[in-house]
């Protein structure tokens, strides 16, 4: 007996998507996905799929007829949902770990840790600013999408005020350095980022640490700091799941 039809909607370099794309691979699902391109073509904003994913993002999992949104949600519902290794803890005080490095890695800001190092002297950043451009024509041609399109175009307002603002920066980076001191010190004490065994804290803090490479934070740890991280970080891009799930540590901000 076969299971269900298991469909990723996502988009390769998305960290999102690497995390969704690592649980299954980890977990031995097998799945297909289609690519969104939430880039050039903006399918996010597309009916169909805002049909499935209301708030236009990446990525979106079926199972069969069952849509799954929100990434958190996402690996969660594999997990428990599929047969395969188990990626929550069984013992109580390694699930609260696990859920507190997830929270960790989706609590930063991103957009900010990309864009800080890649400014102009006036403090803007051209791809922030030009995609800021391309929502608000997207508004005009689509006022169908205005409500959509209006909370991004307020957020990509939001970030260009943070990336003009050094003292924001520097404390978004700090927040990012903090979580790999966290890390750190939790894989002093166990090979994993939760403990003992592979769980879906690593679903998310091995595409982290693969956004801070691409980020140039990799100094972290590469410098001599952070050895466990190192460590860490060498063996988990070894697991075939590195590949197979598409993650990636280079990359230009165009690619992101």
């Amino acid at each position: 007996m076969t299971g269900p039809y298991v469909l990723l909607y996502d988009y390769p370099t998305s960290i999102c998507s690497q995390m969704a794309r690592l649980c299954l691979v980890e977990k031995g699902v097998f799945f297909r996905h289609q690519t969104i391109d939430i880039m050039d073509k903006a399918e996010q904003f597309e009916p169909w799929y805002t049909a499935l994913n209301p708030n236009a993002v990446v990525p979106t999992l079926a199972i069969g007829d069952e849509i799954v949104t929100d990434t958190k949600r996402i690996v969660r519902r594999i997990d428990a949902g599929f047969a395969g290794p188990r990626l929550t803890p069984e013992d109580a005080d390694a699930a609260r770990a696990m859920t507190a490095v997830m929270d960790d890695v989706m609590g930063l800001h991103y957009g900010v840790l990309l864009y800080a190092g890649r400014l102009d002297e006036d403090g803007t950043s051209p791809i922030v600013v030009a995609r800021g451009k391309f929502l608000r024509e997207e508004r005009r041609n689509h006022p169908e999408r205005a409500e959509l399109l209006d909370r991004r175009i307020a957020g990509n307002e939001r970030l260009q005020k943070l990336l003009a603002d050094p003292s924001q920066i520097a404390e978004h980076v700090e927040a990012a350095r903090a979580v790999v001191d966290r890390l750190d010190r939790a894989l002093a004490e166990a090979p994993y980022a939760a403990g003992e065994h592979y769980s879906l804290a690593d679903t998310f803090a091995t595409p982290a640490l693969a956004r801070f490479r691409i980020h140039g934070f990799e100094h972290w740890w590469a410098d001599g700091g952070y050895q466990h991280v190192a460590d860490y970080y060498r063996r988990m891009k070894e697991r075939p799941s590195w590949a197979a799930a598409g993650v990636v540590d280079t990359g230009t901000e165009r690619d992101l």
